[in-house]
C-alpha cells in the first residue's frame, strides 16, 4: 500500500483578492438567502448576479456569457440554480 503526504498549504489572498472577495461577499450571501419561490423561478438554469441582483440567466454556461457584456468581470457570481435542491 502507497501512502502519500500531502502538505495543503494555507491560502493567503492577495490584496486585490481580498478586495475582490469583499466586494462579492454581500451578493454571495444575497444569493445564499434567495426566498424559494425565486430559486425555483431559476431551478436548472445559469444565473449570474451582482450587486445584490440577479442580471442575467440562461440554461448554460455559455449562453449565459453571451448574454453578459463583460462575462469576464470579477464582480459577477455566476451559479447554477438545481432543480429539487433547497439552500439553507
Amino acid at each position: 500500500m502507497i501512502t502519500r503526504q500531502v502538505k495543503i498549504r494555507p491560502w493567503v489572498p492577495s490584496p486585490d483578492q481580498q478586495m475582490l472577495l469583499r466586494e462579492t461577499e454581500a451578493t454571495m450571501q444575497w444569493l445564499w438567502d434567495l426566498p424559494d419561490a425565486l430559486r425555483n423561478q431559476y431551478a436548472g438554469q445559469w444565473v449570474a448576479a451582482q450587486d445584490c441582483r440577479i442580471v442575467a440567466s440562461a440554461p448554460t454556461m455559455a449562453e449565459l456569457c453571451d448574454r453578459l457584456a463583460n462575462p469576464a468581470d470579477p464582480t459577477i457570481i455566476m451559479e447554477r440554480f438545481e432543480k429539487g435542491v433547497a439552500v439553507r
